[in-house]
């Protein structure tokens, strides 16, 4: 195993999104809110407003302006919501109010890209998959497993080391490894214990 992908998954056991959720539904709306939106202020959000949609078929049933209402104190509410509406007719029309499992249909949802299909996959289904955000990314680049910060590309390096049963460990491990040890402002060299083998590429 890759000394880098044997640290990180025993170093985070069992790692969790921090986003709140209960199933594939509420977890797809809480990513697609969650862009550019911390994870704090998006379970706040979604607290609320799953206690008023249960079902794509009820998102669907309301309107692009209630659905504002209730994402308004998010970045990029007007966008999310008509986004929210629009994927959650396709899904109450086209799919039987049921989010589907899907790496090409997930990503025809609008506002849904392969990072949240990724992710959804990984932490909705349990199904293998590589979720590259902006912590994964620059925590590759600096250990040197990918060249650059280009999502594709980091999510072909990430799958060239890891083995397939380790691949949701191991890049949730990296979100964690970005957000409170490789931060984007400071990579807290000192205390990390990649340290001795990281190229530090910073």
């Amino acid at each position: 195993m890759n000394e880098i992908v044997r640290r990180i998954i025993e170093h985070y056991k069992d790692p969790k999104l921090e986003l709140e959720y209960k199933n594939p539904f509420e977890l797809l709306i809480a990513l697609v809110l969650s862009a550019r939106c911390l994870d704090k202020t998006t379970n706040k959000i979604t607290k609320e407003f799953f206690k008023r949609f249960k079902t794509p078929c009820d998102i669907a049933q309301s309107s692009i302006k209630e659905i504002n209402e209730l994402i308004s104190s998010c970045s990029m509410h007007n966008a999310k919501a008509k986004n929210i509406f629009e994927l959650s007719n396709i899904l109450c029309k086209k799919f039987n109010n049921t989010v589907i499992d899907n790496l090409e249909e997930l990503t025809k949802l609008p506002g849904v890209g392969e990072k949240t299909a990724n992710i959804l996959l990984a932490f909705g289904f349990g199904i293998p998959a590589v979720g590259v955000d902006t912590h994964v990314a620059r925590v590759c680049k600096r250990l040197g497993i990918s060249k650059n910060e280009n999502p594709k590309e980091v999510e072909e390096a990430i799958k060239a080391i890891c083995d397939r049963k380790y691949w949701i460990n191991f890049f949730s491990g990296l979100i964690l490894h970005g957000r409170y040890v490789c931060t984007a402002k400071i990579a807290h060299c000192d205390s990390c214990f990649l340290n001795d083998i990281c190229i530090k590429n910073i």
